[in-house]
């Protein structure tokens, strides 16, 4: 909720687990809760990759459950 109120673009976490617990049971919380969270979740090696060049496909973006649109842009530009 935090995340969401502060404005994040997304999530970021160096834990495999923490990754995919967050971003698979948004919905689940969204629905239990009304609420209407879509934040990407992601790994800092992801937001690394990018930084250093690499494409949204070269770190695995296009496997997210949750589009990081902003971060596959920047990918794009290179």
């Amino acid at each position: 909720e935090a995340a969401y109120d502060g404005g994040a673009d997304m999530i970021v976490t160096p834990c495999p687990m923490c990754q995919l617990n967050v971003e698979i049971y948004q919905n689940q919380i969204n629905k239990k809760y009304r609420t209407k969270f879509e934040i990407p979740v992601l790994y800092y090696s992801q937001i690394m990759g990018v930084a250093y060049g690499k494409t949204s496909k070269e770190v695995g973006l296009d496997g997210q459950i949750i589009r990081a649109r902003k971060l596959e842009e920047l990918a794009e530009k290179g």
